[in-house]
């Protein structure tokens, strides 16, 4: 039996890694030996190039790089830092996945809509002193703040923010912080068709003594409510907005033209025949 030409048998093509792929890699590994941590400061340029057997230059590319992505933190004259916390980074990248429609704004309001009612009814059963008290602090800046959308927003974002704390469930916690600054502009777009403040606040503060009375189940169901009225709200605003733009757009207008051009060929066309019967 002839034997099979090792040239032709299907190999798999070599992924080429970037620098910067190539040292975070390694750094991560160094992270899983547990050599490194939350925090940790990394070892000094020509030793950490030996350890991760990789040019000084070559290294000093990799860690700009990853300072600029906020994996890590460069102190001057002191080193460079493994980042204590993510969701600064994790924050960024998520805005721009929305700016470049990776993501879209509802897609947030449905993810909310999982994660919020679920929050509300673990802080019903965790919530501290502290925890209200929080809460407290940001419904009463939402009453202060009621003929000013700006600090308005600001406040209401401060008292979900306090929910999700107080549901003591860091991957909730996380995941909604990398979405607030999406979920701030998705409230300023909003915010002028809200018709009554003091209504909205009411609907927080409902929410707020579910918790404070630890009625887990009322507390789902109230932050659900309030989800599915500001999810409409933002569908009633992007309606309009996409109504506003088919009408200004030049493409809007092409009916009317071809139409008009119709009626001016028509009437020359009279006018001819008209000539001719003279």
């Amino acid at each position: 039996m002839p034997k099979k030409d090792a040239a032709v048998l299907p190999f798999r093509p070599v992924e080429r890694e970037t620098v910067i792929e190539m040292v975070a890699g390694r750094i991560e590994a160094l992270v899983r030996a547990g050599d490194l941590g939350r925090g940790s400061r990394l070892p000094s340029e020509p030793r950490l190039a030996e350890m991760l057997q990789v040019s000084r230059a070559s290294l000093r590319e990799a860690l700009k790089g990853m300072v600029f992505l906020g994996l890590l933190k460069a102190r001057p004259g002191d080193g460079t830092y493994l980042q204590p916390s993510l969701t600064s980074m994790a924050s960024r990248h998520f805005q721009w996945m929305l700016l470049l429609q990776e993501i879209k704004y509802l897609e947030i309001y449905e993810l909310r809509e999982i994660l919020e009612p679920a929050a509300a009814a673990l802080a019903a059963r965790r919530a501290t002193r502290d925890d209200l008290e929080q809460m407290q602090g940001a419904l009463d800046g939402m009453k202060a703040a009621a003929r000013d959308p700006e600090d308005f927003i600001k406040h209401e974002m401060e008292f979900h923010n306090a929910i999700t704390r107080a549901s003591k469930n860091a991957a909730i916690q996380s995941t909604m912080q990398m979405m607030y600054g999406a979920l701030s502009e998705g409230r300023h777009r909003v915010m002028p068709l809200v018709r009554d403040i003091g209504q909205n606040c009411a609907k927080h503060e409902r929410i707020f003594l579910l918790i404070a009375k630890q009625d887990a189940v009322g507390a789902r169901r109230a932050v659900v409510e309030d989800l599915k009225y500001a999810e409409s709200l933002l569908r009633k605003n992007l309606q309009d907005l996409e109504k506003s733009s088919t009408k200004n757009s030049p493409i809007a207008d092409l009916p009317a033209k071809f139409e008009s051009k119709s009626k001016t060929r028509k009437d020359k066309t009279r006018e001819s025949k008209g000539k001719g019967r003279q």
